[in-house]
């Protein structure tokens, strides 16, 4: 896994609609982009990264969240076939891969499972894909049960009476 704040890469066949903002993202998402992005500093580090993530996890109400977190990553870092870009910690737009990560926690928590695995095959197969699954199922449940999912609806809007 790579850090970086450069122009989005073309690699993979997902495609990301252009310069996503963090600050569009759901609180969920917010909090995992974040958390992603602490988590690979903490690893580059040699922090201790359950205590670089506690902090917000328990502010959030689900302090469990965050050794979720830590085990999605470090099966991604591990795991992944070709390098994973995430970007800095205070990027203001979302990365490819963070935003094919965002689609996947979205797809779990609204039980698409066969999208999901869709998705994640886009970085990793075989085994581990289904426990980073498993993981990230467990992580996006965590955060729907505190009302922090990653999925938005606030952008939408119900149009009435339009005489169609």
């Amino acid at each position: 896994m790579q850090g970086c704040c450069t122009e989005d890469k073309k690699d993979g066949s997902y495609k990301q609609p252009s310069k996503i903002q963090t600050k569009t993202l759901s609180l969920g998402g917010q909090l995992f982009v974040w958390s992603a992005r602490r988590w690979l500093i903490a690893a580059q580090e040699k922090e201790q990264i359950e205590a670089a993530l506690a902090y917000p996890y328990r502010i959030a109400k689900c302090p469990g969240a965050a050794k979720l977190l830590d085990e999605i990553m470090s099966i991604l870092a591990v795991s992944s076939y070709r390098p994973v870009t995430i970007r800095c910690l205070h990027c203001p737009v979302l990365d490819n891969d963070e935003w094919l990560l965002i689609q996947t926690l979205r797809k779990l928590q609204t039980n698409d499972e066969k999208e999901a695995a869709g998705l994640v095959d886009e970085f990793m197969r075989g085994a581990l894909a289904t426990t980073f699954l498993r993981a990230a199922t467990l992580y996006a449940n965590s955060l729907s049960n505190v009302d922090k999912p990653i999925t938005r609806t606030n952008f939408l809007r119900v149009v009435e009476n339009q005489n169609f």
